[in-house]
């Protein structure tokens, strides 16, 4: 579920186009059914009176046509649920409602409905259930489709991915994100179908300090798989052999992130040139697209679209060395390809490392001025989520005599010269989430509030 590739999310694509179940193509393909040869659909799995809380909810007073359903299981509670694709007929908008529907304790619930357009026909909104998951199509305008996957958790309807199909310039363009495991996935296409840039890596979602981080929404990463050990996984023997979560906040004048790193030999090192275990920070500062926001591709002087290559400007790096808990404090080395000015300079001294020792591993903690940067505050946007290229990349010593046995994990496959094999940190406002979560509770709760006077 955490981990679809790409093709499993295309099959869900042409499951979309087509009818689901039995029905023959040619007779319903391009107008839909009636709503009461969709209850007889229902029957082998959906006692009438379940099948009439679907009616119950189905536009009232307007003839429509049903264009697409599926059955399956969202609520992850072993019982199916529905999912339906409906359009109204008689009016001028080209949109069709999504419903989606659980089984609770009896009842068929209503637990979402989204108005959907489309380009050309209500058969370009579709839904299919996969894997606990039910996902929802949508036509956005030619060569360019949107899927997002829904999962029903203890009261709330929760975004767990998002895909997206389209074209840029002349190339073919897929980008995936997943909201629960806060991977991304993007890759470009020529027009002969072959690949000819991707990346895949790890988001970072970074919101203001202090912030209640509610169900539903993730602001950690875990870094633990052997997809994520880029180098020297012969030495890696499992999470518990090397392995990170981290965390980002921000506030008006500083970046602060927090690594807790589960390690089972922790190497200090005796020297300052002896090997030791550390933490690289890797940071791209030069800004997204500003036509597809993807960081990964830029424009020459006419405008064209290129792929960003090695660059010689724009990144940053934070080389820590942990001390030896005791005597010797932490340490950060910084490297850019930028010179620095006077200010920056004095934004280096104000960089500040803590490390704790613990029982399983050890903690670092950074405090970084967006000044470094040559930013005077924040780089955030009160009205859009912002993204700074970033990677964290643990190296791993077992034994500090075999110095050259290294594992490296992290947040991405980078290449610290090229920015497109970058990871991400994603600045959220106050207004805005990383994902989607609605409680379907939320409006009885502020009406019971209401009646009791708050």
């Amino acid at each position: 579920m955490n981990n679809r590739p790409y093709a499993a999310v295309m099959v869900a694509i042409a499951l979309f186009i087509v009818w689901q179940g039995p029905l023959p193509l040619k007779m319903y393909g391009q107008s839909g059914i009636d709503y009461s040869e969709f209850k007889k659909k229902l029957e082998p799995y959906f006692a009438d009176e379940l099948v009439e809380d679907i009616t119950t909810a189905m536009p009232q007073g307007a003839s429509f046509k049903i264009w697409g359903y599926d059955v399956g299981d969202f609520s992850g509670d072993g019982i199916n649920d529905v999912a339906v694709s409906v359009n109204v007929l008689g009016t001028r908008r080209r949109e069709s409602i999504v419903y989606l529907f659980i089984d609770n304790e009896g009842f068929l619930v209503n637990v979402a409905k989204f108005p959907l357009t489309y380009v050309d026909l209500p058969l370009e909104v579709g839904v299919a259930m996969r894997d606990g998951a039910c996902y929802v199509t949508q036509k956005l305008k030619a060569d360019h489709w949107l899927i997002k996957g829904y999962q029903y958790r203890e009261g709330a309807l929760v975004l767990l991915d998002e895909f997206v199909s389209d074209k840029v310039d002349s190339y073919g363009h897929e980008s995936y994100v997943n909201y629960t495991t806060l991977e991304s996935r993007e890759r470009f296409l020529d027009a002969k179908g072959v690949e000819v840039a991707k990346a895949d890596y790890l988001n970072l979602p970074a919101y203001s300090r202090g912030r209640q981080i509610v169900a539903g929404y993730r602001d950690d990463i875990i870094v633990d798989r052997i997809r994520n050990v880029h180098d020297g996984a012969f030495w890696w023997s499992g999470p518990d052999d090397a392995s990170f979560t981290g965390k980002v906040v921000y506030d008006d004048d500083y970046l602060y992130l927090r690594v807790d790193v589960r390690d089972s030999s922790v190497i200090t090192g005796r020297c300052d040139s002896c090997a030791a275990d550390r933490l690289d920070v890797w940071f791209d500062i030069t800004p997204p697209d500003s036509v597809t926001g993807s960081r990964r591709i830029g424009r020459d002087d006419r405008g064209k679209l290129m792929f960003r290559g090695v660059s010689d400007s724009g990144l940053y790096a934070l080389s820590i060395r942990i001390g030896d808990f005791e005597d010797v404090r932490p340490s950060v080395r910084v490297r850019t390809t930028d010179e620095l000015t006077e200010s920056q300079q004095e934004a280096v001294q104000r960089i500040r490392v803590v490390t704790t020792l613990r029982s399983t591993g050890y903690v670092v903690k950074v405090r970084v001025p967006f000044l470094l940067f040559g930013y005077e505050r924040v780089p955030l946007d009160d009205r859009l989520v912002t993204e700074m290229g970033c990677t964290i990349a643990l190296y791993d010593v077992d034994n500090e005599f075999r110095g050259d046995e290294v594992s490296v994990i992290a947040t991405s496959a980078i290449n610290t010269l090229q920015p497109g094999t970058y990871g991400a940190i994603r600045f959220i406002p106050d207004e805005l989430w990383y994902g989607e979560t609605t409680n379907i509770f939320a409006d009885a709760v502020l009406s019971y509030l209401r009646e009791l006077g708050f």
